[in-house]
């Protein structure tokens, strides 16, 4: 059916919410495979997190109505927020939380975990904001001691690379893995 997905929900710990409504964001994900590659995490501007932060965050509100009326397509923009989730595969890794514009609230939860190395949308946003861009996936044939993500994220089949328990999977082993694993 037009716009049907397949894929998982995984709960991000947000490190110190004490003073927060949640403890962590669900984040809906097609691509479970690409979680080592994970550099941060992305709000929807409507996300309910978003609104309670902007409540105690005069910065953030304003972003929030600047970006109202921004076409994502066009510019992607983020705001950083103070806070951090683990990763949920990495012992004692953290990734960083912002609220962007081009997370869409009305698909999965209205929150990303951002794979820069293999999602266009997350790339531009990743070299906007001088993230670490980690590939995960090697093309058939290509050398894991050559292969690098430019300006063109690869979204294409391969092998698993730079992924842990992963490495050496095909993409549905590595979302099978993943999936049980989580």
């Amino acid at each position: 059916w037009i716009g049907k997905s397949t894929g998982q929900e995984i709960k991000f710990k947000i490190k110190k919410a004490e003073n927060l409504n949640t403890d962590y964001i669900n984040v809906y994900t097609t691509r479970p495979d690409t979680l080592f590659g994970a550099s941060f995490c992305a709000l929807s501007i409507q996300h309910p997190l978003t609104l309670e932060l902007a409540k105690k965050d005069k910065n953030l509100k304003n972003f929030i109505e600047k970006n109202q009326k921004t076409d994502p397509e066009k510019e992607k923009n983020g705001f950083k927020t103070s806070l951090f989730v683990e990763h949920p595969l990495i012992e004692g890794g953290q990734l960083p939380i912002f609220i962007a514009n081009f997370i869409l609230m009305e698909y999965g939860s209205g929150a990303i975990f951002g794979c820069p190395a293999h999602d266009q949308r997350d790339l531009d946003f990743a070299r906007k904001y001088n993230l670490e861009v980690i590939p995960v996936i090697l093309p058939k044939g290509a050398s894991i001691d050559s292969f690098q993500i430019k300006s063109q994220a690869y979204t294409e089949e391969g092998i698993l690379i730079n992924s842990s328990f992963l490495n050496g999977l095909n993409i549905e082993q590595a979302k099978e893995k993943v999936f049980k694993k989580l």
